[in-house]
Formats: C-alpha cells, structure tokens, sequence
C-alpha cells in the first residue's frame, strides 16, 4: 500500500499511521520491527516525524499473535454464539499494547475460552469499539467476522445508542444541552486530544443534568459521535471536567476516572433483534 502524506501539519509516523488505519500503535510498532513501513524508501522509526509530500510504503500483512490467556474477572452481561456484551472495570485496558500484553479484556476472554473475531486485526481480536482504561461500564464484542463486520458498520452509521454517566466537577449553565465542538489530537501533547475548529472533526456530546451537590454534577450523556476521549473532551473545554480525570482536569485522591458507560442499544448484528443493555447506578454516582 503506498500513501502519499499531503497534510501540512508535521506529525510522528506512527501516531499518523495509527489514526489513518485504525490500528493500535503497538501494531504499528510491530510492523515497523518487521520492515513492513518505509518511507521515500527508506526505513525509519515509528518516531519519524511526517512533512507534506512524503511517500509512505506500508505492507499491512499480519503475522499471528499468541497473547497469553489471563485469569481477570470479567462481568458478562449477554453471550450468545455471536456476541457477548461486558460490564468491564475501570483499571482493565480492552486490549494488549505496548507495555501491557497481558491484563486486558482479551487476554481475560481467551482465559475464559472465547471465539473471538479477527476482522479489527489480530491485535485487538473481538474488539469492535473500546472504552479508555479508566472507564467502566457496558461494551459489546464479536465472537466471529460477520458479527464484527456487522457491528463496525453500526457503529460507523452511528446506529448504535451509547449512554454515560459522569461526574463532573462544578455546575452547568444548562440542565440540558448538546455540545457540537470540533476535536482534533494536540498538536504538543500526541496523547491528548482538544477542540480544534480548524483540524477537528465533527464531534457531539448531548447531556442531561441527573443531581448536582457539592460542587458536583452528575449528567447521562449521549455520544452521537465516537472520537477519541469525547466526552472528557468536551466538559474540560468547558471548565467541567470529569472527576478523577488526571489527563483533563485533576486527579482526585481515592477517586479514579468517575465515567462510566451504563446504556448500550444496538440491532442485533445477526438476528436483527434490537438489544438493549443497562447497568446500575455507580455507587459513585448516588453521592
């Protein structure tokens, strides 16, 4: 696959090939190792930051992964012999990278025997949509390619209904209202995103104010779009982060990110059944 980067904005490699391929940037890494990426024919490291008309050759091929099997709890929700659907943990990230090849969802499933599909990558078998680490609640996962393939287009057609609940630091101006800012990744930070008007892309958060105390504020919030920390995003720019949110706001003591995916709504992938999921309020979140 050749790709011709004609961006003016100057961009590490793999941060770059990651988001264009939708692939973990450990995968990427991997390919690196194995000479599948150069660029104007030259191998370079996944460091190397990208200019405007640069070639890049990529040979996406992929090689069998053995992750080990990991005995982690897990909480399932739903299984049947096309999907299962988790109530992950906060602290459990969804899939390996680098750094972490073993204490993730998937090592959990494979412990527990799960088919998972391989259509996303053999990086990240299952996995058709994530939650960051630190965020709990409802996720579903495929067991086969027609599932997976399935699930992706709904999620791409934004037919799938994903409701929050998040703790927020102060009080909103409005009980309800939808956020339309566009988000784009940092330019000085590659693991931060931000509102970007002109680099962004389109990105809506709708919430409702459930309780506020204590300089507090407790919203369900409905994403309409699925980018990168989204809803993180959206209230730091606006003064209210999320609690215990240490990359965008503070880190509260004793507290860890207070987010939590509690509503999950989608059309069966193979039945066409429309499957609605919910979990209990956080204890959290009846303070």
């Amino acid at each position: 696959m050749i790709i011709n980067y004609d961006n003016e904005e100057t961009i590490r490699l793999d941060i770059w090939l990651s988001e264009h391929t939708g692939r973990s940037r450990s995968f990427i890494k991997t390919c690196y190792k194995n000479d599948q990426i150069r660029v104007n024919d030259k191998k370079v490291k996944p460091s190397f930051l990208l200019k405007e008309g640069d070639v890049i050759n990529l040979d996406l091929q992929e090689q069998p992964i053995d992750y080990p099997a990991t005995d982690i709890p897990l909480n399932i929700v739903f299984e049947d012999e096309h999907i299962i659907v988790i109530n992950k943990q906060s602290g459990l990230t969804v899939h390996p990278g680098a750094g972490n090849p073993d204490n993730t969802v998937v090592n959990a499933l494979l412990h527990y025997g799960k088919a998972l599909s391989d259509i996303g990558g053999l990086d990240r078998p299952g996995i058709v949509h994530r939650l960051d680490k630190d965020t709990s609640g409802l996720m579903v996962i495929a067991k086969h390619n027609q599932a997976h393939e399935k699930l992706a287009k709904l999620f791409e057609e934004r037919k799938v209904e994903k409701k929050y609940l998040a703790l927020l630091h102060g009080y909103l101006q409005k009980e309800h209202d939808t956020i339309n800012e566009p988000i784009a990744r940092m330019k000085s930070n590659y693991k931060k995103m931000c509102v970007d008007k002109l680099r962004g892309k389109d990105s809506i958060t709708e919430y409702h104010v459930l309780k506020e105390a204590n300089e507090k504020t407790l919203a369900e919030v409905t994403l309409h779009t699925g980018r990168t920390h989204q809803i993180r995003v959206h209230f730091a720019h606006f003064s209210h982060p999320v609690v215990g949110d240490s990359l965008y706001g503070r880190a509260t003591r004793g507290k860890s990110q207070l987010l939590h995916s509690y509503s999950l709504k989608f059309e069966h992938p193979i039945s066409g059944e429309m499957m609605e999921f919910k979990t209990e309020l956080p204890k959290w979140g009846k303070f």
